[in-house]
C-alpha cells in the first residue's frame, strides 16, 4: 500500500477529509470537474488518470493553465475506457501500474438506467476498493440519478468508500460536506475559487465555471 496521500491542494478541504488515502468527490459536475483538473496538476509526475468516457472531459487547457499557476509541469499517465466491462478492466490493470495516485473520473457512467441492474456495478465498485488498498485514489463521481444528494454506484459503492465529499457552489464561494468519514472532521468548508485556481481569480465570468476560465 502506497504512503501517499491523495490530496487536492485546497488546504481547508484537505484538512477535512484528513491523511486517509482513499476518497470520492461526487455533487455540482462543473465543480468536480475542476477539482480534477487541479487534483492532477497537483500529483504531477505521480499520478494515473483512469476516464471512463471515449472522447473528451480532460480540459488540456485547463491544465496548462493551473500548471503554470502552480509552477509545476502537467504530467499524468492517461486511460480510456468506453463500457462497463472496460472500466472494470480498466481500473484493475492500475493494480499493476507504477504511479502511486490515481484519479478515477466517472467510473459509472455506464450505469444501467435501472436501479433493478445495479447489481452490474458491482464489478466496478470491486476493482475500485481493491485499486485503493493499494494506491492512493481519488473518485470523481456523478450525483446519483435514483438518489438525492447521493453518489453514483448505488449501496455497495457507498458502503465502499471510506470518505465521501459532496461538492457544491455559488457564484463567489465553493463547498464541501462531509458525508461519509471514519471519524469527526468539521461536517462542511467553504473554499475560495482562486484557491482551487491557484491564482487571484479576476472577472464574474471567471469565477462560476471551468470552461469560462479556461477559454473553452
Amino acid at each position: 500500500m502506497t504512503d501517499t496521500v491523495p490530496s487536492t491542494g485546497v488546504r481547508a478541504l484537505d484538512e477535512m477529509i484528513g491523511d486517509l488515502p482513499f476518497v470520492e468527490f461526487f455533487g455540482d459536475w462543473e465543480v468536480v470537474k475542476l477539482l480534477f483538473h487541479r487534483f492532477i496538476v497537483e500529483h504531477s509526475g505521480e499520478i494515473e488518470v483512469l476516464l471512463t468516457q471515449e472522447f473528451g472531459a480532460l480540459d488540456t487547457t485547463a491544465l496548462r493553465r493551473l500548471s503554470r499557476n502552480l509552477g509545476v509541469r502537467p504530467e499524468a499517465s492517461l486511460s480510456r475506457s468506453f463500457s462497463l466491462q472496460s472500466t472494470v478492466e480498466l481500473i484493475r490493470g492500475a493494480l499493476a501500474t507504477e504511479p502511486p495516485v490515481a484519479a478515477v473520473v466517472d467510473p459509472y457512467l455506464y450505469a444501467p438506467s435501472d436501479p433493478s441492474g445495479y447489481g452490474a456495478l458491482t464489478p466496478v465498485t470491486s476493482a475500485l476498493r481493491e485499486l485503493g488498498g493499494r494506491k492512493a485514489v481519488a473518485v470523481f463521481n456523478r450525483v446519483s440519478r435514483f438518489g438525492r444528494r447521493t453518489p453514483e454506484g448505488g449501496t455497495y459503492h457507498h458502503h465502499s468508500i471510506p470518505v465521501i465529499v459532496e461538492l457544491s457552489a455559488s457564484p463567489s464561494v465553493l463547498g464541501a460536506r462531509i458525508v461519509k468519514h471514519p471519524s469527526s472532521p468539521p461536517r462542511r468548508v467553504l473554499f475560495s475559487y482562486a484557491e482551487v485556481y491557484g491564482t487571484p481569480v479576476r472577472g464574474p465570468g471567471q469565477q462560476t465555471r471551468l470552461t469560462a476560465w479556461a477559454g473553452g
